[in-house]
């Protein structure tokens, strides 16, 4: 085998692994979408099947993220708990409405449909290198397309090169003038 043949069969073993590794992007990209559902899915069972009780804000805090401390009391004590805050951010003492799972009481949903603690965040990232991977093999796959046309291309014009010099050589050939034959003698 030579290396040309060597390095085509390698590619022809990496485009069922594009393949692959793009399926498996759109996966991991379809991930936080399904987290989400599920998520909103969840409050609202929640809203349906929880304990209601009152929560207060205890403290805002300005990070990189907004979150919000919340206390209550549920199952007979008190609890403290966070909620991300991306559209509503209540300020220190206000008093909020929330909806607590009586089989946990560290999980609730607010009023205004969030739920307690910082869900999807690696669903999220798993969402994000889904985008860049499926993105990569989309690219790849694409190359490999390029590159097998560039290869045909070429392989033709070599092609009609050889065919050309062959057809020079026999033109050439059948040209050129051969010896006479010698007259045998005895005929004529």
């Amino acid at each position: 085998m030579t290396t040309v043949q060597i390095l085509r069969s390698w590619w022809r073993a990496r485009y069922p692994v594009y393949t692959l590794g793009l399926a498996v992007g759109l996966v991991m990209m379809w991930l936080p979408f399904k987290t989400f559902q599920d998520n909103d899915a969840w409050g609202r069972r929640l809203r349906v099947d929880g304990v209601p009780a009152q929560a207060v804000v205890d403290e805002l805090v300005h990070k990189r993220r907004n979150t919000m401390h919340l206390r209550y009391e549920s199952a007979g004590g008190q609890r403290q708990a966070e909620v991300g805050c991306w559209e509503v951010c209540l300020p220190a003492d206000s008093a909020v409405q929330i909806w607590v799972n009586p089989k946990d009481p560290g999980d609730f949903v607010t009023d205004f449909g969030v739920l307690s603690g910082h869900r999807g965040r690696l669903q999220g990232v798993v969402g994000a290198a889904g985008l860049v991977l499926s993105g990569w093999m989309a690219l790849a796959v694409v190359a490999r397309g390029y590159e097998r046309r560039r290869d045909r291309r070429r392989h033709d014009w070599q092609r009609q090169q050889r065919d050309q010099r062959q057809g020079q050589f026999v033109k050439a050939r059948a040209g050129t003038k051969r010896k006479p034959s010698r007259p045998h003698y005895g005929q004529q």
